[in-house]
């Protein structure tokens, strides 16, 4: 026959430990949320690839910053008038000011209703997650606004800058209607 072993040892006492621990808060795991971070971070890569990824027409040589847009070049290479050149840039530059006013006014509601929401709730462990989650996503929407806003002074400068020239010499962040 077997023996009973003791068990009162340090290692009984530690199995009760966990034991009730879990009881009491739960398992670790679903009080951290893991399965959403971990689907929240796969989402974030997956938009930084696509971000970071080369468009097939964006693979030549680049022309120095502060080129002047040459609308009759334009027009003679895809054997256009150039009014037509005029009223694509026209169309492209109304397309840019849509799309930084939407992502801007999207990410100033998105921080508006995160705020609300965290002033007025109780906090707990896992809505420091979902803070620190939600700041990749209001960056995103920032970054897509300064691409938008800074495309659309190209545009209407008709030339080319750096973000930098756009920062430093742009009469007003904000985008303009053409």
């Amino acid at each position: 026959m077997k023996t009973r072993q003791d068990q009162t040892g340090p290692r009984r006492f530690f199995e009760r430990t966990r034991k009730v621990a879990r009881v009491v808060i739960g398992d670790p795991r679903t009080l951290v949320a893991w399965s959403d971070v971990t689907r929240n971070a796969a989402l974030i890569e997956a938009l930084g690839k696509a971000l970071l990824k080369p468009k097939a027409g964006m693979q030549g040589p680049r022309a120095p910053d502060g080129t002047p847009i040459d609308i009759a070049a334009i027009a003679a290479e895809y054997g256009v008038e150039p009014c037509v050149v005029e009223i694509l840039l026209d169309q492209r530059q109304h397309e840019t000011y849509r799309r930084a006013l939407a992502a801007s006014m999207l990410a100033v509601v998105l921080v508006l209703g995160w705020t609300g929401e965290m002033l007025l709730s109780h906090w707990k462990g896992s809505q420091l997650l979902a803070a620190l989650e939600f700041a990749p996503f209001w960056t995103f929407l920032t970054l897509v606004a300064f691409q938008n806003a800074w495309l659309n002074w190209q545009i209407r400068e008709r030339r080319l800058g750096s973000a930098r020239q756009f920062v430093g010499t742009a009469d007003s962040l904000i985008p303009r209607r053409p």
